[in-house]
C-alpha cells in the first residue's frame, strides 16, 4: 500500500494505491505522485522488500507557498482599468483571503465591495467594479476681469457625471462685454 499524506497532519491527499499479487521477498519501488497544490517532501522514491505484513510506503507533502492572487479594479460596462491591479505573492494553497474594494476618486463601488477566495493553484483573481459618480456639480461665476467683482449670481449645475465634458455660454450682463 502506498499512502499520500500531508506532512504534520497525516491528512490523506490522494487515494491510497494498493498493489496485490507481489512475490514474498521481492523488491518494489514506488515514486511519489504529483498532487495539485502540494510539494513532495524527500524522499520522493522508496523501495521496500515484500514481507508477510507491513508492506506500506508513506509519501509526505507540504502545501505550496509560492502562489499569488490578483485584485482588479474595473469600470463596470467598459472594463476600463481604473487602478493598477494588486498582486499578492507568497500565498499558501488552500488558505482563505479577503479583500475590500478601494476608493477611486470620481467613482462609486458596485456591490459586492468585498470578496473572499480560497487560494488554488491558478485562477486566483478578484475583480471589483465601479461606476462613474453622477452626483457631482459645477459652478459658473460671472466676475469682472481684473477685480473679480461679482457681476451676476453664480449658476450651479447639479447631477453631473464624473469626467463628462460640458459647455457653458457667456451671460449678457448690461454694461459688460
Amino acid at each position: 500500500t502506498v499512502n499520500y499524506l500531508e506532512k504534520g497532519t497525516d491528512n490523506v491527499l490522494a487515494p491510497a494505491k494498493t498493489v496485490t499479487g507481489q512475490t514474498y521477498l521481492s523488491e518494489v519501488t514506488e515514486n511519489a505522485i504529483e498532487i495539485s497544490g502540494y510539494n513532495k517532501v524527500a524522499p520522493t522514491s522508496a523501495t521496500i522488500t515484500i514481507d508477510v505484513e507491513n508492506n506500506v510506503i508513506n509519501f509526505y507533502y507540504t502545501k505550496r507557498t509560492d502562489l499569488s492572487y490578483t485584485v482588479n479594479y474595473l469600470e463596470k460596462e467598459t472594463n476600463a482599468v481604473l487602478a493598477d491591479a494588486k498582486v499578492v505573492e507568497n500565498q499558501v494553497f488552500g488558505s482563505t483571503v479577503n479583500e475590500t474594494a478601494i476608493e477611486i476618486n470620481g467613482y462609486n463601488k458596485v456591490a459586492p465591495t468585498s470578496a473572499t477566495i480560497t487560494i488554488q493553484v491558478s485562477g486566483n483573481e478578484i475583480t471589483f467594479y465601479y461606476t462613474k459618480r453622477t452626483d457631482l456639480s459645477y459652478t459658473v461665476n460671472y466676475l469682472e476681469q481684473g477685480t473679480n467683482a461679482v457681476l451676476a449670481e453664480a449658476k450651479v449645475v447639479n447631477n453631473q457625471t464624473y469626467k463628462t465634458e460640458r459647455t457653458e455660454n457667456t451671460k449678457k450682463i448690461t454694461g459688460y462685454n
